[in-house]
């Protein structure tokens, strides 16, 4: 499955250059079938060449996102009643209500 990129309301709709860096805010909606290990998020559909920090926040979802950088992923985290660290959102969970803002940087 794939993930839908768009530019948050508010957000500038044009890449930024803080010094020889690019950065892009961007609003990720996910799909309907999670898929195991985040879902793919690479640079060039972010509109990089390469990827240096994405900082993901994912909004009142109660999911916690975070950057697979060596993969290129986005994953998903939630609490567990294990009581262990957060685990990931188990494969093809309808996660499509939830939406993630990033920054990312890069070149």
């Amino acid at each position: 499955m794939a993930l839908t990129v768009a530019t948050p309301e508010g957000a500038p709709t044009e890449t930024g250059v803080p010094g020889n860096m690019k950065f892009r805010i961007v609003k990720i909606t996910f799909d309907s079938s999670y898929a195991s290990g985040g879902e793919a998020l690479t640079a060039t559909t972010l509109g990089f060449g390469t990827v240096a920090l994405v900082i993901a926040q994912a909004e009142d979802s109660g999911y916690v996102a975070q950057y697979d950088y060596t993969n290129s992923k986005l994953a998903l985290y939630e609490a567990g009643a294990d009581s262990a660290a957060l685990d990931e959102v188990t494969a093809t969970t309808d996660v499509s209500a939830v939406v993630v803002r990033c920054l990312v940087m890069g070149r």
